[in-house]
């Protein structure tokens, strides 16, 4: 809880680094350019400075925009210059890196702070080191594989040749370098500087393919925008348009508004199986359109019509309908057998133990201050590790943009020069939508960081987000169910057990198969499965469903953060 400032991200150290900036008189975006670096530093296999993200910030008067860093392709990039290896692993794999760039254009406009005061903790953390947790040991052992090749990589983050220990203590003095030229240098040194000179020479010197040009040439490309948005249930919800495709969100949340969810129990199968076929159409409507609008036409006012909204309505009803079918039919045959004094009926569905999923990394956090100003952003370097790719001495691991592309000539996602990858990056911010933004009646105390009151009526009420690949869209939509719907916490929503469709990358698509957290209960399992559901049962805390993050702002004037327990995640107030 807090009055003046909230911080959350994946790891205290990182929600630390935000927290010292509301405590040195910085605003949100300064505590969330900070966490947002320092997260970097103690995560490496989640995210990096040379990795891309989204984000999302409302400024004190109510005004929402977003920005769009997921880098893109450089201009040499052809599909047929790639094997399913080399866009997945090594210098053909990263896109051009684009965080620094977002994080420079979101702290130029609305920081208060220096940037050499912003990147103190970081550079702190990465020059003097961080604790080792049994979460970074047991990500990092994952993804060892991706980096054993690169002796840079190797050297960086390998402690004679193992992963760090649990309570070891894990610096980079090179990326605390890196850093340190960034504060000298400003944002741009990244892309038209000595880390910039360094990065375009060591890849042209191993045969990657970003240059110094597409280095220097992408920070111009970046533009605010304005959300799409949506409402439901006396709440308008704002989220990045495409690329990115949390307009799946929006769609889950219009076709089950005309459903009555509250009567029903959140952890039992009628919710789980309406929730997840209206995911589930939303994810393929997704699927299909979603690209990048400089290339592709996107038909964002059809997706969210109410034409389309009621047709995916029906066919929600109609699968809901034929599934509850399912299990009467499968309930008669087995009647009928057991009278026979035998068991018999056709199997409708079927439980298994989940399998090994790939780590796909990325990470959310998130910030705001007692103006009224708050930020969020999801950031990745795609898999564990990215690339693997360590840029020489610089301490900088690059993404693996490539591998949410394809090679497939004519596909819409398919790989061509300079054109912004596909993301399910989702970070919302969510306003109660009885009037128009207002801005806070009066504030308390000497600097930005007074405790803002004002009416209810147009203010935020949440924001929230969370990584998982694909699965991100699905994630949030359960949370903001959660808070909206059941009126938990913001702890609560994120903790709740949750599932998610088998859609990865590489998975078959329509999705046939639910991934579901162990802690649904038994008879929860029979009855889906009765109903035709295939399902998986993941771990009881599964990274696979993501690992949410959000602050929610009360009528008392109290923001309340919360963190996932499936990470090493911390909310911190002020």
């Amino acid at each position: 809880m807090g009055r003046r400032g909230m911080v959350v991200s994946a790891n205290p150290l990182a929600s630390h680094a935000g927290l010292q900036m509301l405590a040195a008189g910085g605003n949100a975006v300064d505590a969330a350019i900070a966490a947002a670096v320092a997260i970097t530093v103690v995560e490496p296999y989640h995210s990096s400075i040379g990795g891309v993200g989204i984000a999302v910030i409302t400024l004190p008067g109510g005004e929402t925009r977003t920005l769009n860093f997921l880098g893109c392709s450089p201009l040499a990039a052809r599909p047929e210059g790639f094997t399913e290896k080399t866009r997945d692993v090594g210098v053909l794999a990263p896109m051009v890196p684009g965080n620094v760039a977002g994080w420079a254009r979101i702290h130029d406009e609305y920081g208060s702070l220096p940037l050499a005061k912003v990147l103190e903790p970081a550079i702190e953390l990465a020059e003097r080191g961080s604790p080792v947790t049994i979460f970074d040991y047991v990500q990092s052992t994952k993804s060892i594989d991706r980096i054993t090749p690169f002796p840079e990589s190797v050297r960086t983050y390998l402690k004679n040749g193992r992963p760090y220990k649990p309570g070891e203590s894990f610096s980079q003095p090179q990326l605390a370098a890196s850093l340190r030229m960034l504060a000298a240098d400003g944002w741009m040194s990244f892309y038209e500087g000595r880390i910039g000179r360094a990065m375009s020479k060591f890849l042209a010197d191993r045969g990657g393919i970003i240059t110094a040009d597409d280095l220097r040439n992408y920070p111009g490309t970046l533009k605010w925008q304005t959300p799409v948005s949506a409402h439901y249930r006396g709440h308008e919800f704002r989220t990045p348009p495409p690329p990115s495709s949390a307009v799946q969100i929006l769609q889950t949340l219009r076709i089950l508004e005309s459903f009555d969810l509250k009567a029903m129990d959140p952890l039992g199968p009628d919710y789980i199986g309406l929730v997840a076929e209206a995911i589930r159409l939303a994810r393929m409507d997704a699927a299909t359109h979603i690209a990048d609008p400089l290339f592709v036409d996107v038909p964002l006012d059809w997706m969210l019509s109410d034409g389309r909204i009621a047709e995916l309505r029906g066919v929600v009803s109609r699968r809901v309908k034929a599934a509850l079918g399912k299990a009467g039919r499968g309930k008669a045959a087995r009647s009928s057998a057991s009278g026979r004094g035998r068991r018999g009926g056709a199997a409708a569905g079927r439980i298994r133990r989940a399998g090994t999923a790939p780590e796909q990394s990325t990470t959310h956090l998130g910030a705001a201050d007692g103006s009224g100003l708050a930020v969020n952003i999801t950031q990745t370097i795609g898999g564990g590790y990215g690339s693997g790719v360590v840029v020489g001495d610089t301490g900088i691991v690059l993404n693996n943009g490539h591998f949410w592309c394809t090679r497939i000539t004519g596909n819409h996602k398919v790989i061509a020069s300079n054109e912004r990858r596909a993301s399910p990056s989702s970070p919302l911010h969510t306003f109660p939508a009885d009037g128009p933004p207002v801005r806070p009646t009066h504030s308390f105390g000497i600097d930005c960081l007074g405790p803002a009151h004002a009416t209810r009526r147009g203010r935020l009420a949440f924001i929230i987000g969370t990584p998982g690949s694909y699965g991100i869209p699905q994630t949030t939509a359960q949370m903001i169910l959660g808070l909206v719907e059941f009126g938990r916490t913001i702890q609560d929503a994120i903790a709740a057990p949750r599932f998610r469709w088998k859609d990865d990358v590489g998975d078959p698509l329509p999705p046939a198969v639910i991934l579901l957290e162990g802690r649904y209960p038994n008879a929860v399992r029979k009855a889906l499965a009765s109903r035709g559901y295939r399902l998986e049962i993941l771990e009881d805390w599964s990274m696979v469903v993501g690992g949410g993050q959000g602050v929610l702002f009360r009528e008392d004037g109290w923001m309340q953060g919360g963190g996932d327990p499936r990470r090493n995640s911390y909310a911190l107030g002020w």
